[in-house]
């Protein structure tokens, strides 16, 4: 698995460190969620999901997420996964989502890192433009404030167009101040 990490993280075009810093390093240290795909939690109504196998995502399997149509607000429909790690004022922080959608062009996806409970505060937010072949698409910021182990989580706002989403695993990196 480490090995397959690094090389994922390599493949992306990171500029996290050196790949000798990396491989020695041991980037793995820095994750600080567990990027199973059955870790996202869908949510929403005009939306249907399920778990699929797929050969062609890391890890073999993959969430299809149909939505029939557009929603009045683009949060009516989303997807979430838990950060199980800390985070500290001044982190640098990495999302790394496994996604493809089926169609033609892109999909641009409002992303963010945020508190997991009301009022939601954003950590770290930006668009995540997905096309039709697996890639990863990334998110990186700097946390303004601390939040405990489990506080943080991932969320994607997938109601503001009609398509049929895959996502694979996700990785959240805590890179340190």
């Amino acid at each position: 698995m480490k090995a397959r990490f690094v090389s994922i993280l390599l493949t992306a075009g990171l500029s996290l460190a050196s790949p000798a810093a990396i491989a020695q390093d041991g980037i793995e240290k820095n994750l600080i969620n567990a990027p199973d795909v059955k870790g996202w939690n869908v949510y929403g109504d005009g939306q249907s999901h399920k778990f699929r196998k797929d050969k062609d995502v890391q890890g073999g399997g993959a969430l299809r997420i149909d939505i029939s149509a557009a929603r009045p607000n683009v949060w009516d429909i989303g997807a979430s996964a838990p950060i199980t790690g800390a985070i500290k004022a001044g982190d640098k922080l990495i999302l790394i989502v496994w996604a493809r959608h089926e169609g033609e062009g892109t999909v641009e996806i409002p992303a963010v890192i945020q508190k997991g409970s009301p009022p939601y505060t954003p950590i770290v937010a930006s668009t995540l433009t997905v096309t039709s072949e697996w890639k990863m698409a990334t998110l990186e910021g700097v946390s303004p404030t601390d939040y405990a182990a489990g506080e943080a989580n991932i969320a994607l706002q997938l109601g503001g167009q009609a398509v049929k989403l895959d996502l694979g695993p996700a990785f959240v990196l805590n890179m340190g101040q």
